[in-house]
């Protein structure tokens, strides 16, 4: 069962039009995937790169925030 966002303010289920939505997407395309599975496979990826580990751990935690939102 998908995780449902809801505001703290006022208790509703973010729609897509919801700024908080908008910020899920924003967040996807930056990291370049948003299904479950393009999501894992982004972070063995990530993990397995050579480069800075600071980049890569806030790269995995945002993977791990989109993660918990689907």
């Amino acid at each position: 069962m998908p995780n449902i966002l809801t505001c703290v303010y006022c208790g509703e289920a973010y729609c897509e039009k919801h700024p908080m939505a908008k910020l899920r997407k924003a967040l996807a395309d930056l990291v370049g995937a948003s299904t479950k599975e393009e999501l894992e496979i982004m972070e063995v990826a990530l993990r397995s790169a050579p480069g800075i580990e600071q980049d890569k751990i806030v790269a995995i935690n945002a993977i791990h925030t989109l993660l918990e939102t689907i």
